[in-house]
């Protein structure tokens, strides 16, 4: 499971948001304590009118216990805890329970908290990546295949459940992400097609609100082209070209557009210690229910602002070492510049310390 396409890296991976744990199917009737955690410092300073500038620093500390009763199956319990600096007290506490199925070395079926690595690579567009760290933990059901041709990620994120009467309505996530590779997977020069799909949902039938149904829909797919090299200081140069659309198939719309489109060209490389990703964004109408705000053609802090043309320039660079086994320290700099605008430069700024150990306890026989 620990297999990992150079198109979806080519794509938009941050090592920083990746902490589920590879499958050891040798490690049956085996007890292990597990320890994921992010310190993060977020500075953004983004330009009026479509998001506001903040500072998030604290960590995210997920310690849990981990067990294989066989060697196909996994089940993890723990808590996530989500601290800001500042605060006396945490933001979340939440307790984490998983059972991870491993059908085969390919397909892996998980129910519980869910895989969510990088967001599931999601572009920041359809999905805000710092999401990862500020919303609470993904939980429903999840669906991974992985081979050196096909990547597959599908999952169901029940964020609001409701019972008989409750006073709100229930809402989910569904979501999608694939990449299909077209050329040989022994060869250097790796060409794809990368499907994103994210559906969100607000309603219910038992609830007592009087909210309307919502069903916000983002779709994005292209071409990824990517190309290693070996016994060079860059690793890897990369190219993509994307198209996403966006609608609002709710009965009370949520936007003013009830349907969108727009385009990302991205072209980046990486050496052993650095990434660089450089970009132009043309969006005409779009907005998305989890996107980063600086995509959209709806101001998130002042509905009535609306651009329906968005055309920004959009930089990436990202630094990171590995200090220890499973600790890895790093930055990145996202820069934002909107052709449109007379307030036309954003950017954050970001500091992370990831941390990911596991320790075998002891042997303990199931049943």
């Amino acid at each position: 499971m620990g297999f990992l396409s150079q198109s979806i890296k080519a794509q938009q991976y941050n090592p920083f948001y990746s902490h589920y744990g590879d499958f050891n199917a040798n490690a049956q009737e085996k007890l292990f304590f597990r320890f994921e955690n992010l310190n993060f410092s977020k500075n953004n300073e983004y330009s009026e009118p479509f998001a506001d500038g903040y500072t998030l620093m604290g960590y995210l500390a997920t310690p849990k216990v981990v067990y294989y009763p066989s060697s196909n199956l996994r089940i993890e319990a723990g808590i996530r805890l989500q601290k800001y600096t500042g605060l006396t007290d945490y933001s979340k506490k939440e307790a984490v329970f998983s059972i991870h199925y491993q059908a085969s070395d390919k397909l892996a079926l998980i129910l519980g908290t869910l895989n969510q690595d990088d967001n599931h690579h999601l572009h920041e567009a359809i999905f805000e990546p710092e999401r990862f760290f500020t919303d609470k933990a993904e939980n429903g059901i999840q669906a991974l295949y992985k081979s050196k041709i096909i990547n597959f990620d599908t999952w169901i994120n029940w964020e609001q459940f409701i019972f008989q009467n409750d006073p709100f309505q229930e809402v989910f996530t569904f979501g999608l992400t694939a990449d299909f590779r077209l050329t040989n997977p022994e060869s250097s020069h790796c060409l794809s097609i990368p499907v994103q799909a994210l559906y969100t949902h607000k309603g219910g039938e038992i609830d007592s609100s009087d909210g309307m149904v919502q069903t916000i829909k983002n779709f994005g797919t292209g071409l990824v082209y990517s190309k290693t090299f070996e016994n060079s200081w860059i690793r890897n140069f990369n190219a993509d070209a994307l198209s996403f659309h966006f609608s609002d198939n709710s009965s009370f719309k949520e936007f003013v557009f009830n349907k969108g489109k727009a385009f990302h060209f991205r072209m980046g490389a990486e050496t052993k210690h650095s990434y660089i990703k450089l970009g132009y964004w043309m969006g005409n109408k779009f907005n998305s229910s989890r996107g980063a705000a600086l995509f959209q053609s709806v101001s998130v802090i002042d509905n009535s602002h609306i651009e329906k043309r968005r055309d920004l320039l959009t930089a990436k660079y990202r630094i990171q070492k590995s200090i220890s086994k499973g600790i890895l320290l790093g930055g990145q700099v996202d820069c934002y510049y909107d052709l449109n605008s007379k307030s036309d430069y954003s950017f954050a700024a970001s500091v992370f310390v990831r941390i990911n150990g596991e320790f075998f306890l002891k042997n303990l026989p199931w049943n």
